[in-house]
């Protein structure tokens, strides 16, 4: 049996219930010792990377008839076509369970249960949203479309829901990808009950988002604590909280070197070596996603801090801006090219220096 068994197979298992994490170890183990089998070259590595995105082209082809699906939903909905949305909504939420039920949980289509999951938390909690407005006897000038502008403004009356059905997908499917969204509701949650309470000003929001990004940060380490050869879908359960977590983190360091620099080039200089130590700790940790989210957001903060939001911006030099901005994006690519090309024998370096910290006991091994 242990001959026979890829480490795909193992983990497919796994995820499908049929056996548990300990006894895939115990599969791996005798596979490896097995004088019929020696170790498996194509096996993972220790500090590799990998999550499960595609198990094959046919899953874009389902997430785009979900999309379609969801499209037409969503066209049903207006006041041309259907006189009841909140009746369009709670239908969709129905339908895009029961698809998760076919896609996700028997045929574990991984791309189709990402799009499924988004669709139904958001169709689900604007249902609710919908139907509290109609029952809460809320003025008729309120615009329950208002509370839907989650993502910029996110409201309470929004983000409960949202954040209940999220956990609920979590808890039937099993999706990791779910968990991002559990992360991004209860930091809506979280933030808008603080502002609802009078508990915070617009001021404190850099210190309430910082705050979730190490919560959350923490929540993700603690899944690869659990799995630090990268094998189950434990890894797969942090990889989606490190990409929640690093943009959270990032933005209020943002909003600190707009305050308190006055001219581009200490702006650059601080970016990068902010973008350095984050470089170092996601090497440590090896979560090249929590630097990648990273970047994405500081490739636009950079570019928003520089130019003022445009190519021309009147009062700044913008010959100097744009040299500026430049060479900031030049040397933030040359240093992640660095550390795609020699990851391993710097990880090598850099391990030892942590080995006798707190932080050891989350870190993978290096490959010699």
């Amino acid at each position: 049996m242990p001959a026979t068994l890829s480490p795909d197979d193992l983990k497919s298992a796994v995820e499908a219930g049929v056996i548990d994490a300990a006894q895939a170890e115990k599969l791996r183990a005798m596979r490896a010792t097995s004088v019929l089998a020696p170790a498996d070259a194509n096996e993972p590595l220790a500090d590799e990377e990998h999550f499960r995105f595609l198990n094959g082209f046919n899953d874009v082809f389902l997430t785009i008839g979900v999309l379609l699906v969801a499209g037409a939903l969503i066209f049903a909905a207006t006041p041309q076509f259907s006189g009841s949305v909140l009746g369009v909504m709670t239908l969709a939420a129905a339908i895009f369970w029961l698809l998760s039920e076919i896609l996700v949980r028997r045929l574990r289509a991984v791309l189709p249960g990402m799009a499924l999951s988004i669709l139904f938390v958001a169709f689900a909690a604007t249902a609710i949203v919908i139907q509290l407005h109609a029952t809460m006897g809320i003025e008729s000038t309120s615009d329950p479309w208002a509370e839907l502008a989650f993502w910029r403004y996110p409201s309470l009356l929004f983000s409960v829901p949202a954040l209940a059905a999220a956990v609920a997908y979590y808890v039937r499917f099993r999706l990791p990808f779910a968990l991002a969204l559990i992360a991004l509701t209860a930091y809506g949650v979280f933030r808008s009950a603080l502002h609802a309470y009078g508990l915070t000003e617009g001021a404190d929001t850099p210190f309430i988002e910082f705050a979730s990004g190490l919560v959350i940060l923490a929540v993700a380490m603690t899944y690869d604590a659990r799995d630090l050869k990268r094998r189950t879908r434990l890894s797969d359960c942090a990889f989606w909280l490190h990409l929640v977590a690093a943009p959270l983190i990032v933005s209020p360091i943002i909003a600190l070197i707009k305050q308190s620099t006055a001219d581009s080039a200490t702006t650059s200089i601080i970016v990068l070596m902010t973008v350095f130590a984050l470089g170092l700790f996601a090497l440590a940790i090896d979560r090249r996603a929590l630097l990648v989210s990273s970047l994405l957001y500081f490739t636009f903060a950079v570019y928003h801090l520089l130019s003022g939001g445009t190519l021309e911006t009147p009062g700044y030099n913008a010959r100097f801006i744009s040299t500026s901005l430049v060479m900031t994006l030049a040397l933030v690519g040359a240093f992640v090219l660095v550390l795609g090309v020699f990851w391993h024998p710097l990880r090598q370096r850099l391990l030892p220096l942590v080995q006798n910290t707190s932080l050891a006991r989350y870190l993978p091994p290096a490959i010699q």
